[in-house]
């Protein structure tokens, strides 16, 4: 569990012309709830984590309570049912989150975090890691209030509520959360692909549990385009395609799984790689192309991603071992454009090597988008001729890559 709250997933991005999913309904909501909850710039508090259930439901029920007075300004009258349908998820998403970090110590965690980021690779990880988990919750919930929470949270609701779900991220929240656990529980063994069936799992959930309508057909959309992106297995990738194209008559879905697959297969074929033209600390564009001639080994990362951190000191020795040599080492951050002040600083201040450039969109930047890019660390290796040699490459952790590495070189 603890080793997931620090693996990043960034949200795949599909184009579509007009924005689908809205959160509109009710703008303040943060600014509200942080007078009654602790909060900063945004944040939770890690006081949140160690206060009484029994305060936290006080509180959000008096937050609820300011809230839907706020809904009496709205004169249509099927969009304040609406307001009040958002302000009910916001506050079972906020207790959802207290109850999972429930026990949480600042102090704790800081620790964890430098456990994952400096001790990675060491002989006694696991131990470390292990004890860091432990001390990183100071208070442990009783089974049974732990239960009784959880009943307030998964309180019975629409599964196929299409206007509140193109309106309310809260909603759409707790809905990800319920297919979650009948995946966890009540299709806990339908898999043999290990913790990445998770997602074949879950779109198989979406199928036989959700209505048909709306809300399934854009679930099965996104479930199918991770499922093409991030699972290894290539026949379950192949069944997910099939059984999409087959199913799912949305032309702008169809048009958009249809490029993520020919993404897919332009990578295992080993076609030529795609260029990027990004800039570097210094201002200076650098594009892919004119680093033709050697095997280039880019590490798509960002400063906010604590397991690509943790490969850092793995890079810098893989950099170290192989200079010289016929390779091109590129980190590829995709931190946001309002955050490029703060990767200059990172790569300047931890004296980062090799080529460090910057995605001009984020995830949203061609390049990533091409090569199917919706989770980090991501490693891809290119021959000298731009072709791609592997566009899910060994991480510098692995020991696999330097074996590879040799090989080629």
């Amino acid at each position: 569990m603890m080793i997931a709250i620090f693996t990043i997933l960034a949200i795949y991005g599909f184009a579509q012309g007009k924005k689908e999913l809205t959160d509109d309904l009710l703008k303040d909501k943060e600014e509200v709830l942080a007078k009654f909850i602790p909060m900063a710039n945004g944040d939770y508090l890690y006081k949140l984590y160690i206060m009484p259930s029994a305060e936290v439901i006080e509180k959000l029920e008096a937050f609820k309570k300011v809230m839907d007075l706020k809904t009496e300004q709205e004169t249509n009258p099927a969009v304040k049912t609406l307001m009040r349908k958002d302000i009910d998820f916001y506050a079972r998403q906020v207790l959802n989150r207290y109850v999972g970090l429930y026990g949480m110590d600042s102090i704790g965690m800081k620790n964890l975090e430098k456990i994952l980021t400096e001790k990675k690779g060491a002989p006694d990880f696991n131990k470390l890691l292990d004890s860091a988990q432990k001390k990183a919750f100071v208070k442990r919930m009783a089974p049974e209030e732990r239960k009784q929470l959880k009943i307030r949270i998964d309180e019975k609701a629409d599964l196929s509520d299409e206007a509140l779900f193109r309106r309310s991220a809260s909603y759409r929240a707790w809905l990800d959360d319920q297919i979650t656990n009948l995946r966890n529980t009540k299709y806990k063994a339908d898999t043999t692909l290990g913790y990445e069936g998770n997602n074949v799992v879950k779109l198989k959930v979406i199928e036989r549990e959700l209505p048909s309508g709306y809300v399934k057909d854009y679930l099965t959309y996104k479930g199918t385009g991770t499922i093409i992106k991030m699972v290894r297995n290539a026949a379950a990738k192949e069944d997910a395609y099939r059984n999409f194209m087959t199913g799912v008559t949305n032309p702008v879905y169809k048009k958009d799984i249809e490029e993520v697959y020919a993404n897919y297969k332009r990578m295992i074929s080993k076609s030529p790689s795609p260029d990027f033209n990004y800039s570097n600390v210094d201002g200076k564009m650098v594009s892919l192309k004119e680093l033709r001639g050697k095997y280039i080994y880019i590490d798509v990362w960002a400063t906010w991603c604590a397991p690509c951190k943790a490969e850092i000191p793995f890079l810098t020795k893989v950099e170290e071992d192989y200079h010289g040599k016929n390779i091109h080492f590129v980190s590829l951050s995709v931190d946001g454009i309002k955050d490029k002040n703060k990767w200059i600083s990172y790569v300047k201040e931890h004296q980062l090597q090799g080529i460090q450039v910057m995605a001009d969109k984020d995830f949203s930047s061609d390049f990533i988008k091409k090569f199917n890019i919706n989770s980090i660390p991501r490693f891809i290796l290119i021959d000298p001729k731009g072709n791609i040699v592997d566009a899910d490459a060994k991480r510098p952790s692995d020991p696999q890559l330097r074996k590879q590495l040799d090989t080629l070189l």
